[in-house]
């Protein structure tokens, strides 16, 4: 149709910044505008019909010509941003979800280099000397180790742990797209100040990465630690005596372990749980040593402390492999954990084929393409084509129903609201 073939009385015409132009009766169906709100009899949005849902777009609408942006038309603005943030939320997770794979395989390839590398590497130079307390800071301790053994035994490490530090940076929640377009819209609401507050419930859809970087890097220095306390013995007698200090360590692990509760990814609270009780085995050898070599009784009682409460996290993690079957790939690392604790053995009884298969089960379980939902603890998943699942299914995290039968979704499946309130608020802004 020409453009002085239309009655603009009758029906007005929308003009993208592209330059092209379509009606309003037909831009208003392309866009889908009577899903999202009440229309008036002459085709004018009166109220919003629904909360649009959370990865319920299979696209951000564009121009029907030339595929250019409407983000500048106000009449569509809800709708538009509204899918942005839904594209923003699924490319930021399947982001996160692609480089904690690839720094997992570092962790795995770092764990193969070490077992297969001699531990005569280390330099057999004489520096015995008074004893050496390690500070409490995670990186501070590593570099502390690299020093000890006099060797760049852990370059390679040391340079892992950098990436996995600045990874966990990466997907904390100030880095995420909702909690940085929330934080905007507070702040342009006190700009202009608008009437009313803007509550923001922080969405968990993001929290995986998080979870999931913050387990990955206690496990790198796990590696390191059970490496570096096998390697000193065989130079105990021409280095300095060591105490180390994990309370930041316990600290994390007990962090992650919390997060992982409350976020329902129980895969990562068993790992907490293991790392916890590694860091434990560690300390209480040390503590052994030092009772050994001075004849404390309070050394010995430390140990005993220490020996306790690891126990008391083998059996939480054991508890949470029997209640959730995505956690039963940890049973061996449990099992390996056990034997560390119990013999003082510190090589790593896991291979690197059976900590690949944990990292290779994430990647099956988690498919960027399809449909995205969340089931009822706000983890994200996606289904085929259809749209809605034809089967049940269970989560593959926390075992909670995400599927339906009859293409209608399982009672509790929901897509968060957080991303509609955010698209409503920069709507009444005009952003």
């Amino acid at each position: 149709m020409q453009y002085h073939e239309i009655d603009l009385d009758e029906d007005p015409c929308i003009f993208p910044d592209c330059g092209h132009f379509t009606t309003k009766s037909n831009m208003d169906g392309i866009m889908d505008m009577k899903a999202h709100y009440h229309m008036s009899d002459d085709g004018n949005p009166i109220a919003i019909a629904k909360a649009s849902k959370p990865f319920s777009m299979k696209e951000v609408k564009v121009c029907p010509i030339c595929r250019g942006s409407l983000r500048n038309i106000g009449r569509y603005g809800r709708i538009v941003r509204r899918a942005m943030l839904d594209e923003a939320t699924k490319k930021f997770i399947a982001w996160s979800e692609s480089e904690c794979l690839k720094l997992a395989e570092g962790v795995v390839n770092l764990q193969r280099s070490l077992s297969a590398s001699p531990h005569s590497r280390a330099s057999e130079r004489n520096t015995r000397q008074a004893k050496v307390v390690f500070s409490t800071g995670r990186l501070k301790q590593l570099h502390q180790i690299r020093d000890w053994l006099d060797t760049d035994r852990y370059s390679g490490a040391l340079s892992l742990w950098h990436k996995i530090s600045a990874f966990v940076g990466q997907v904390r929640k100030e880095e995420q797209p909702f909690q940085r377009v929330a934080d905007f819209v507070r702040y342009a609401a006190r700009q202009r100040e608008l009437q009313g507050d803007f509550a923001f419930d922080s969405s968990e859809l993001q929290v995986r990465g998080y979870v999931q970087a913050s387990a990955l890097w206690l496990r790198c220095e796990t590696i390191i630690f059970s490496d570096f306390l096998t390697v000193r013995k065989e130079l105990a007698t021409a280095r300095p005596k060591i105490k180390v200090e994990f309370s930041k360590q316990f600290k994390d692990c007990e962090a992650l372990i919390e997060l992982a509760i409350s976020s329902k990814y129980p895969r990562q609270e068993v790992e907490g749980h293991i790392y916890f009780t590694q860091f434990l085995a560690f300390a209480r050898a040390l503590a052994v040593e030092e009772a050994q070599s001075t004849s404390a009784a309070s050394g010995e009682e430390q140990a005993e402390k220490l020996r306790a409460q690891a126990t008391d996290h083998l059996a939480s993690a054991r508890g949470l492999v029997e209640r959730y079957p995505s956690t039963k790939l940890l049973e061996p690392e449990i099992d390996a954990v056990e034997v560390m604790l119990r013999d003082g053995v510190f090589y790593q009884k896991v291979s690197a084929d059976e900590m690949r298969a944990i990292y290779e089960a994430m990647r099956r379980e988690f498919h960027g393409t399809g449909h995205w939902y969340t089931c009822r603890n706000g983890h994200p998943f996606t289904v085929g084509e259809c749209g809605m699942p034809m089967e049940l299914v269970r989560c593959p995290e926390c075992g909670e129903a995400v599927g339906g039968q009859s293409h209608m979704p399982t009672e509790g499946v929901q897509r968060a609201d957080e991303i509609e309130d955010l698209a409503r608020n920069i709507d009444r802004m005009d952003v």
